[in-house]
């Protein structure tokens, strides 16, 4: 039986996302963003949870305008602290394994074109 008044579990009661960033129409760009959740009960009767978290991320890019031809080079990094968090949780899982690691630190990079007629 579950008890009156329990939280739902596999949500977290308050989340949040900040991004600041620098993004002018050519030239360099870049910004820092901050992921933040509070803590995420992982059973119906509320007795163990996932502890709250905030992950930093970073971004950096050129956008060169050429006439007609814009290019954009770009360079991403989650988790930049290499922080160790749960990423999910499986709720009410029967053996009490309810967590499961989150990535550590990746990134991402790419390249855009476009060409305007």
């Amino acid at each position: 039986m579950i008890p009156a008044g329990n939280r739902i579990p596999g949500v977290a009661r308050d989340t949040g996302y900040v991004s600041i960033a620098w993004a002018p129409q050519q030239g360099w760009r870049g910004g820092l963003d901050v992921r933040a959740s509070s803590r995420v009960l992982v059973n119906d009767a509320n007795s163990d949870a996932a502890p709250g978290l905030a992950v930093l991320g970073a971004q950096l890019g050129y956008v060169l305008k050429l006439n007609k031809v814009e290019c954009t080079l770009f360079g991403r990094l989650d988790n930049l602290l290499d922080r160790r968090y749960a990423g999910s949780v499986i709720v009410n899982e029967g053996n009490a394994r309810y967590f499961e690691p989150a990535q550590g630190r990746t990134w991402l990079a790419g390249a855009t074109g476009v060409i305007r007629f």
